[in-house]
C-alpha cells in the first residue's frame, strides 16, 4: 500500500504535464507524475517537429517528450507508468488511485491528460499514423510543399486546417461526409477564393491506403481510389480525458474542465493545463506554457499565498 505523501502529483507526463513537473521539481517541491503512455498523446504521435521554441533541429514528438521528462528528471521529479482511474480531490491530501491497485497522496495535483481523439477510425489509419496521416496541418503543413492531400472532415477545424494547407500543398482536397460544411458563409467563402482547394461533397472515406506511407483513400461508391500523400482527419474532434474525475470536479456545458485565470479548478489544491481544457488553439508551447502556469499557481497554493478564485471559464 502506497502512503508516501508528494508536494505535488502530476496526472499526465505530455507537454503540459513535463513543463510542470519542470517547474515544481525545481522548486524543490517533491513531485510524482503519473503517466500512462506517452505515445497516446497527441505529441506523442507526431512523427516530425520543427517549430518548438529553442529547438532548431526536427525530432520526432517522442524526442521532445523525452528531452521534456530528462530535464523535469534531472531537478528531482519521479515518473511513473501506470493508469489513473479516480481521484479524491478533497482536504489537505488528495489522493489519486491507479488501474494498477496502488494510490497515491499529495497535498495539490496538477492535471494534464489531455484531450483523445474521435471514437471511430478508418482502416489503415492506426497504421499510417506519422507516416502522411495527421490530426495537425499547422504541425505538418511544412511537409506537404508541392503535394497533393486530402482534409476529411466538416467543422470549422477541417476548414481552417485546408486553409492552412494551400499555402504549402499543390492541391487541397476537402473531403466532406456530408453535403454542407458546418461553417459560417464568410468561413466556406475563403475556401472559394482559394484556387487550389478542391470540395467534394458526400465522400466517406472507407480507407487509408498505403505500406510506407499515405499513397490513396477508398471513398463509397467511387471505384479508383483517390490518389493522395497526405491525410488529414478532423472528424468528431477530440474530447477532454476526464473519465476519471468521476463528477467531483466542475465542468463546463461543453464537456470541458473549468478553471479560473490561475488554471485552478473547483477543488482547492487541484490544477489543470493543456488540452483537457478545450482550447481552441493546441499546440505544444501553448500547453507548455500552461503547465508552467499551473506549476507556479500550485507552489503559491502549497506556500498559502495563493487566494480563491471564482471566475471559472
Amino acid at each position: 500500500m502506497q502512503t508516501e505523501l508528494y508536494d505535488v502529483i502530476i496526472v499526465g507526463g505530455g507537454p503540459a504535464g513535463s513543463s510542470a513537473a519542470l517547474y515544481t521539481s525545481r522548486a524543490a517541491l517533491r513531485t510524482l507524475v503519473i503517466d500512462k503512455d506517452p505515445h497516446a498523446g497527441a505529441l506523442g504521435m507526431a512523427h516530425s517537429i520543427a517549430n518548438y521554441p529553442g529547438v532548431p533541429d526536427a525530432l520526432t514528438g517522442m524526442q521532445l517528450l523525452e528531452l521534456m521528462k530528462r530535464q523535469a528528471v534531472s531537478f528531482g521529479a519521479l515518473y511513473l507508468r501506470d493508469k489513473v482511474t479516480g481521484i479524491d480531490p478533497e482536504g489537505p491530501e488528495k489522493t489519486v488511485f491507479t488501474v494498477s491497485g496502488k494510490f497515491y497522496r499529495a497535498k495539490s495535483l496538477i492535471l494534464a491528460t489531455g484531450a483523445m481523439g474521435k471514437s471511430s477510425e478508418i482502416p489503415g489509419e492506426k497504421k499510417l499514423v506519422g507516416l502522411g496521416v495527421s490530426y495537425c496541418a499547422t504541425c505538418d503543413a511544412a511537409f506537404y510543399k508541392g503535394r497533393v492531400v486530402a482534409v476529411y472532415g466538416k467543422n470549422r477545424e477541417a476548414v481552417e486546417e485546408a486553409l492552412v494547407l494551400c499555402r504549402f500543398a499543390s492541391k487541397v482536397m476537402l473531403l466532406c461526409p456530408g453535403g454542407k460544411l458546418a461553417v459560417r458563409e464568410d468561413e466556406a467563402e475563403l475556401l472559394n477564393k482559394a484556387e487550389n482547394v478542391e470540395i467534394r461533397y458526400h465522400s466517406k472515406v472507407l480507407s487509408v491506403n498505403g505500406e510506407r506511407g499515405v499513397e490513396s483513400l477508398t471513398l463509397e461508391g467511387v471505384a479508383d481510389p483517390l490518389p493522395v500523400e497526405g491525410f488529414f482527419i478532423y472528424l468528431s474532434g477530440s474530447s477532454p480525458v476526464l473519465d476519471f474525475i468521476g463528477g467531483l470536479l466542475e465542468i463546463s456545458g461543453c464537456g470541458c474542465l473549468k478553471v479560473d485565470r490561475e488554471f485552478a479548478t473547483s477543488a482547492p489544491g487541484v490544477f489543470a493545463a493543456g488540452d483537457m481544457l478545450c482550447k481552441e488553439i493546441k499546440q505544444a508551447v501553448i500547453v507548455a506554457a500552461e503547465g508552467c502556469h499551473a506549476a507556479l499557481y500550485a507552489g503559491r497554493f502549497l506556500r498559502g499565498t495563493l487566494k480563491p478564485k471564482s471566475d471559472y471559464n
